[in-house]
């Protein structure tokens, strides 16, 4: 981690390691919501909400790509206005 010029080593790993807490929480929350539900689609398709729609389908065609979409922001929220700013790594205006 070493080789950038006018960068605290010790700042460096805290904000490596903040940023790899943040990945592995939202790894988890993705891996919940893809393979923790398969098991039980057949019993969950016999309960229907909105229109009709078996629920083990809607968690897999709706619900899980509603789930990435916001993980994808929270993740560029949380780097460039939580951890960025806190360890003074924020982009220039």
């Amino acid at each position: 981690m070493s080789g950038a010029p006018g960068v605290d080593s010790t700042r460096l790993e805290a904000y490596w390691k903040e940023q790899w807490r943040l990945i592995l929480t939202l790894l988890v929350i993705w891996f919940a919501v893809t393979y923790l539900h398969p098991p039980f689609a057949a019993s969950l398709n016999n309960i229907r909400i909105l229109t009709g729609f078996p629920l083990g389908y809607w968690l897999s065609s709706q619900f899980a790509i509603t789930v990435y979409v916001i993980l994808i922001f929270v993740y560029a929220l949380t780097m460039n206005q939580v951890i960025d700013k806190k360890y003074g790594f924020e982009e220039e205006e």
